[in-house]
């Protein structure tokens, strides 16, 4: 059979006795022509001809026949060994269809099909006319095969490329929302394609994702491994950090109990400076003789009377052994955050943390306090130091995942939170006026004006109900009926959204912290293991070879094992 391929080389066949062979070339076809042999049109194809050679020994040999595998292929141009365009021009006009293989995932086409999408990738290799177009929109191809090779992830183009065949481009439940909008990029498809019955399910998964990253990268337990240098220096910063951050050896869990006692100790220590008979009658101005007056004026008093009947000369102290106590709770916080701000990987995110905020705001109270105890006008000043105090409850966040869940959720439920407000806040403002209007000639004490009324309505849609301000009229009671119900309802509306946002997170964060310890056990196991083996391998060895020669049987043994 002669046959003409793209570049009018003919393939001939010769036909010897029951041989069959196939030769290509203008020169093979002179010579057999030359030789006498007969020619024939092939009944088969019209464009191929067969050649009829003589059983004689005159009769040509023909060439040896190259492999399957190793077949010509396809036309090259001569300059970069890369097929011509007019090769690749007539493999498409031939073609109907085309093979995208996408990471070994073959699909067929229709040629027609990607032009309905000109400005995507596959829309452009519809159009390539070149070796070098086509190689900059696929990784590899093949003119014989007519298939284009794209090193990408097969599952999410199979909805891609039934946007060239439908023009409808649909999100699957299955697929990852991140990983299908970065193949939409690769393949040129525009997210806004996406027909709007998936726009929104998109939107949808997308905020869900964002808010998951952003709650993991919040998450207050410490999942990785902390970054140090390998100096000395950087190992004792490691060994502080870990001293105080985490709670995984027998050293760091003492650590943790003994933060966790003195910030009890500390939030009962404020307490019961509050009780009367654990304080103290001390004097205030430097003038003894004028104390020891005032105290001797005072005796039927109590000692808060006896402070304000001589504010100059007598003050209300704290008993001394719960100043005492202070004191030493605050050399800890003190020794505490300074060693941990010292051992910080990252000191700036370390100041950025709401809790060693915290931490900071526990101790500044006590220093300036003892600044402002030499100024006369630090009374009011003291007093709302001393207040402040009570933030060091916070300190057990430390220690508590269901403290750091809930700051959490307050600050990522702060739109909720937000409309909880709004509707609490319209509510009152509305059951105000009416109760106003409804009590003003009956009750004029109880509902003075509308923001003399805020305090009532509010009381009653939280469902408080303290009593001290009632209604008397029938309209006034039906009003405050309805303010309760309409409470309940516009508080529980997204008060069922804050508790599950703190439900997962809270879930989340034990998840990670069971993960953590789990892989730390993992790694001290390892470890260990790793110990026993190298000990054996040297015990071995050594018995192996007790006089410790050059025994080459022994050293050959020992690597064995």
């Amino acid at each position: 059979m002669v046959q003409e391929s793209e570049v009018s080389e003919p393939e001939v066949t010769v036909e010897r006795g029951p041989e069959l062979r196939k030769e290509k070339g203008r020169s093979v076809l002179a010579s057999v022509l030359s030789s006498g042999a007969k020619v024939a049109p092939s009944k088969s194809d019209p464009l191929a001809i067969t050649v009829y050679v003589p059983s004689s020994p005159r009769s040509i040999t023909p060439k040896p026949l190259p492999s399957p595998r190793t077949s010509p292929v396809p036309p090259k141009s001569v300059e970069s060994g890369s097929p011509t365009p007019q090769a690749i021009l007539d493999n498409k006009s031939r073609q109907k269809r085309v093979k995208i293989n996408v990471g070994g995932e073959k699909h067929e086409i229709l040629w027609e099909n990607l032009g309905k999408q000109p400005d995507t990738r596959l829309g452009q290799l519809k159009n390539a006319r070149s070796h070098e177009e086509i190689l900059e929109l696929c990784e590899d191809y093949s003119l014989e095969d007519n298939e284009y090779f794209f090193d990408r992830q097969p599952k999410a183009f199979a909805i891609i490329l039934n946007l060239y065949r439908t023009s409808k481009l649909h999100l699957a439940e299955e697929i990852c929302v991140v990983e299908f909008l970065d193949e939409l990029e690769y393949w040129g498809v525009d997210e806004h394609q996406l027909d709007p019955c998936c726009q929104l399910k998109l939107q949808q998964r997308r905020d869900q994702i964002n808010d998951d990253v952003k709650k993991d990268s919040e998450l207050l337990f410490i999942v990785g491994e902390d970054e140090f240098g390998d100096s000395n220096l950087d190992k004792i910063k490691k060994h502080i950090w870990d001293l105080f951050e985490k709670s995984l050896t027998l050293p760091q869990r003492i650590t943790g109990f003994l933060s966790l006692f003195f910030i009890l100790l500390s939030v009962l220590t404020l307490s019961l400076s509050t009780v009367p008979d654990l304080q103290e009658l001390g004097c205030k101005s430097t003038n003894q003789s004028a104390c020891v007056y005032a105290v001797a004026q005072t005796q039927n008093m109590t000692m808060t009377e006896a402070a304000d009947a001589y504010p100059e000369e007598l003050e209300v102290k704290e008993h001394y052994v719960l100043d005492e106590l202070e004191i030493v709770c605050i050399v800890w916080f003190t020794l505490e955050y300074l060693l941990r701000m010292f051992a910080a990987p990252n000191k700036p995110k370390f100041f950025r943390g709401w809790l060693n905020t915290i931490d900071l705001i526990a101790i500044l109270p006590f220093y300036v306090s003892l600044f402002l105890v030499h100024f006369d006008t630090a009374g009011r000043v003291l007093q709302v130091l001393r207040v402040i105090r009570i933030l060091r409850i916070f300190k057990l966040a430390r220690h508590s995942t269901g403290l750091q869940s809930l700051g959490f959720t307050l600050r990522h439920s702060y739109q909720n939170l937000g409309v909880l407000l709004l509707f609490i806040a319209v509510g009152v403002i509305i059951f105000s006026a009416l109760a106003y209007f409804a009590e003003r000639d009956d009750n004029s004490r109880n509902f003075e004006s509308i923001p003399h009324s805020f305090y009532w309505a509010l009381i009653t849609m939280t469902t408080v109900g303290y009593g001290d301000i009632v209604p008397t009229t029938i309209i006034g009671k039906i009003i405050s009926m309805v303010a309760g119900v309409c409470g309940l309802v516009v508080i529980a509306l997204p008060v069922g959204i804050i508790s599950n946002n703190f439900q997962l997170f809270y879930e989340e964060q034990k998840r990670k912290e069971k993960a953590f310890k789990r892989r730390k056990e993992m790694e001290k196991f390892k470890d260990k293991s790793q110990g026993k083996s190298s000990y054996l391998q040297v015990s071995l060895g050594d018995n192996l070879n007790p006089g410790g020669g050059d025994d080459p049987k022994a050293g050959s043994q020992t690597s064995q094992l």
